[in-house]
């Protein structure tokens, strides 16, 4: 048996590792929230979006560099861990110098948010997912982050469960609300 600490602990750990789960449904809500829920979609895809343009930048400017380029082979290349150590700190560094990095992206987030008067937990969790496509351009074989297009269906996505639009069953029957 494991402690409850141990469980959640461990409970953690799948969340990261897990893919996302989505429900889609149908369901009968008033006109206004329907507007409510495409008019929050679509600020947060324009945050989103504002967002990419600032990274994409910030990315393309790393990569035009002579220097990073000639450090990525280098790692690429190298066999002697302490060299290899060395490197990695040096590639480190210079995303840093040129604003590519997680906490400049969740920063730049937040002000964006801000201008687009989004509630912090949807700018961070779409700041989280626009990183993870830096990350691939970064570290695997992604070439480059998109943009959302216009007129796709809506996207509000929350990492806490407690926040987003929760969902109840009250008499026989979903109920949603938009927090």
């Amino acid at each position: 048996m494991i402690s409850d600490k141990e469980y959640k602990k461990l409970l953690k750990q799948f969340h990261k590792l897990s893919d996302r789960h989505i429900l889609v449904v149908e369901t009968d809500m008033p006109s206004s929230d329907v507007q409510k829920v495409v008019i929050l979609s679509d600020k947060i895809r324009k945050a989103g979006n504002e967002l990419v343009g600032l990274m994409r930048k910030n990315y393309d400017q790393l990569m035009r560099t002579k220097k990073y380029r000639k450090l990525l082979k280098l790692y690429g290349s190298t066999k002697d861990k302490k060299k290899h150590r060395d490197l990695a700190n040096q590639l480190n560094e210079m995303q840093k110098q040129y604003n590519v990095t997680w906490d400049h992206c969740r920063n730049a987030m937040i002000h964006i948010g801000k201008k687009y008067s989004i509630d912090a937990v949807f700018a961070l969790t779409k700041a989280e997912d626009i990183w993870r496509g830096i990350e691939k351009c970064l570290y695997n074989n992604g070439k480059t982050i998109h943009f959302s297009k216009y007129g796709e269906l809506p996207c509000i996505r929350a990492k806490q469960i407690n926040r987003g639009i929760s969902m109840s069953v009250k008499d026989n029957g979903l109920k949603f609300k938009l927090k």
